[in-house]
């Protein structure tokens, strides 16, 4: 989502869209008992999951200026214009 890097969709292979957030770690870097830094991992957590179509959803894209309105193409031929609505709560 071009408005908060934090939020993003992935398209799978059966036509369905998941909206998910990423959580930053409480320290990015933390020193292992040999004294070396090392980074540590976010979490990830699922908002939602719905499914657009019967068939693959093979592009996905944000709109710039508009927060929450999205474009897709799914291999039945078609492009699907959508908005996700609430993502100013998340």
């Amino acid at each position: 989502l071009p408005q908060n890097r934090d939020v993003f969709m992935t398209c799978g292979g059966n036509g369905s869209l998941e909206l998910w957030k990423y959580a930053y770690p409480a320290a990015r870097r933390v020193k292992d008992r040999d004294g070396h830094e090392k980074g540590v991992l976010g979490s990830v957590s699922k908002l939602q999951k719905t499914t657009i179509s019967t068939q693959p959803i093979s592009s996905f894209d944000w709109s710039a200026d508009k927060e929450g309105l999205c474009v897709m193409g799914v291999l039945d031929q078609t492009f699907r214009v959508a908005l996700v609505t609430k993502l100013s709560k998340v």
